[in-house]
Formats: C-alpha cells, structure tokens, sequence
C-alpha cells in the first residue's frame, strides 16, 4: 500500500478558527467531532488530512475491525474483550485514519450489517462493520454534509 502524502499541517496560512477546532477535537476526542464548512478550496480536507499524519500512530488490536486500543478496557469491543480474557491483546501501530463518507453510501455502508456471505457460507451469525468502524479513533471526513440523505444525517 503506498502511504499518502499530506500537506503539512503548519503551512496552513489562515483559516485558524478552523484549526483550533480540529486541534481541539484532537486533543480531546470526546467533544464528538467537529463540523467545518467552506467553500470549495479553502483546505478543509487538506487541514484534516494533515492534522491525521501529524498525529502519533495509535496502539490497535490486531485483527480488530473496530481498531480498539488494547490499553483502554472500556472501550473494547465484545470480541476483544473475550480474547482480553484469554491473555494480552496482541497488537500494532498503525496510522490515525482518515475515512472519507461517500455521498451516496447507505446506511448499511456506513453502520455495517450482517456478513451474508458468511451467514450463507457457514450458517453463522456475523456483523459486517462499517464505516463508523474504520474511521474509529480517527476522523470521519463527509464532503458536502448537506447533501447527505436525511436517513445517514440522523445515524451519525
């Protein structure tokens, strides 16, 4: 996989309210997010972008979709927290993610829905995750929030 280049997030001239509040939600990833709006060109995509490869890698959970921090118990997920019982969780670095939500994603493309192929394949029950679970403990990067169907707008 080739890595991406990201414009260095200290050339950014202006835009500091921008800033602020992407550095803030950073910092702190429990304000929830952060909404910034533009017109076309002003570097929303180029800040957050930047902001990410900035960032310090992040501890995941080998083999976890929902990328979970092994140091944090209270935030793994059920599959993690079983293995967690068995032992230490094997685990890595890995880039802070940068997810961009299609415009025309459904729903099931963006909270995840049940593995089919699986289902079928071996008569098992499996959840297939989404794109919430990729960008988790990173940013979730909506282009023309606007134009998103009202349905996804209520999910996120």
């Amino acid at each position: 996989m080739t890595a991406r280049l990201a414009f260095p997030f200290s050339a950014i001239v202006g835009q500091e309210e921008m800033k602020l509040a992407i550095l803030v939600a950073a910092v702190d990833p429990g304000i929830g997010g952060v909404l910034v709006f533009g017109d076309r060109g002003t570097g929303k995509s180029t800040a957050v972008r930047a902001l990410a490869a900035l960032l310090p890698d992040i501890a995941v959970v080998d083999g976890c979709p929902y990328r979970c921090d092994p140091a944090d118990d209270r935030a793994l997920c059920t599959e993690c927290r079983t293995r967690r019982a068995a032992g230490p969780l094997p685990h890595h670095l890995a880039a802070v993610p940068v997810v961009d939500l299609p415009l025309g994603a459904t729903e099931d493309r963006v909270v995840g829905a049940l593995d089919i192929q699986r289902a079928l394949a071996n008569g098992e029950k499996a959840f297939e995750p989404g794109l919430l679970a990729r960008a988790n403990r990173g940013f979730l990067y909506i282009d023309e929030a606007n134009l998103l169907e009202d349905h996804l707008v209520d999910l996120l």
